[in-house]
């Protein structure tokens, strides 16, 4: 492979992957606690290289909606859950045992354990994450943590090599919205999407070179 064609194909695999992590941006501009990705270019042997893993650390919109279950944090943290992973998406729920669980039914913790509640009683979440049932009293802090290698798992799910507890500003009765920006990503994905083009060009324009050289030397 011909120097300028390695240059136009590497050029056009890193417009490739900005592509996919835009796209995935727009497609969860309505997630709860979505977390935007950003693509992160290195240069590799004279090559320009794209990768995943940059993450927008910015708060999304703070969506109130009156459901005591539901949290939402400012700020650094996540919420951590009794499975070892961690998410941004506070949109709990009781369960029928009474303890406070995840969208997906993953106990959410405190300092103490989990929260468990008696029936018919009521949860009061203080701004700094105390918990408290209106029977019970105190439950505990809500484990909010600093993530170190922070990796997404999908369904707004993170695993971390290491978690440091962070002193978390929680808003009881919100959820906190995706921080996407729609409009900015509308404008990169055109970016995007002209860069992948003209190197998909120059790619065929250095090939179209060689092949008409190589005909010359037959």
């Amino acid at each position: 492979m011909s120097s300028e064609l390695y240059n136009s194909w590497s050029g056009a695999n890193a417009a490739w992957k900005n592509l996919e992590v835009i796209s995935s941006n727009i497609a969860n501009a309505s997630t709860t606690g979505f977390r935007s990705e950003r693509v992160r270019y290195e240069e590799v042997a004279g090559m320009v290289q794209a990768s995943g893993g940059g993450y927008d650390s910015s708060d999304g919109a703070l969506i109130p909606d009156g459901i005591d279950t539901h949290l939402a944090l400012r700020g650094e943290g996540f919420f951590a859950l009794s499975d070892g992973t961690y998410t941004r998406d506070g949109s709990f729920k009781m369960a029928a045992d009474g303890q406070l669980v995840s969208a997906s039914g993953v106990p959410v913790l405190t300092d103490g354990g989990t929260v468990q509640l008696s029936p018919g009683e009521s949860l009061r979440v203080d701004q700094d994450g105390t918990v408290r049932g209106s029977e019970s009293g105190d439950l505990g802090q809500l484990k909010i943590v600093s993530l170190s290698g922070g990796t997404p798992l999908g369904n707004n799910l993170w695993s971390a090599a290491s978690a440091t507890k962070v002193t978390g500003e929680v808003v009881q009765g919100s959820r906190e919205g995706s921080n996407v920006d729609p409009m900015r990503c509308l404008v990169d994905l055109m970016e995007a999407t002209r860069s992948f083009e003209a190197q998909q060009k120059a790619m065929q324009a250095s090939d179209d070179a060689s092949a008409r050289l190589n005909r010359m030397q037959e």
